[in-house]
């Protein structure tokens, strides 16, 4: 008994040792703030929060909302890393990372042209 129990626990530890993360994948979209998402013409259009996509997003961060990221069907995403984005507040980039629910878990982030 103690030994298939061994045996068993072996087996099993061999199988998490192979289980493998989600591949990296690349995403097309814009940097944005987890206020605004999508539409930043809202809150623009009060006048509170710049001219631009860029000032806006970065205005939402400054009082307290996230860096986002928006894809072309227009769903919003968490992004675990908050510094990398900030250079491209509004612009529109192709970020490679890993998506685990609504979170992409950022590799890289470049300007899409």
């Amino acid at each position: 008994m103690k030994r298939g129990t061994v045996f068993l626990c072996a087996a099993l530890l061999a199988q998490l040792g192979t289980a493998r993360a989600p591949a990296a994948a690349v995403f097309f979209g814009y940097i944005t703030d987890t206020e605004c998402g999508a539409d930043h013409a809202p809150m623009i259009g009060r006048g509170k929060m710049g001219k631009t996509a860029g000032s806006c997003t970065r205005g939402c961060v400054a009082k307290g909302a996230t860096y986002g990221f928006v894809d072309s069907r227009r769903r919003l995403y968490q992004l675990d890393d908050q510094e990398r984005p900030a250079s491209f507040a509004g612009r529109r980039v192709r970020l490679t990372g890993r998506k685990k629910g609504d979170t992409i878990f950022v590799e890289r982030i470049e300007a899409a042209e």
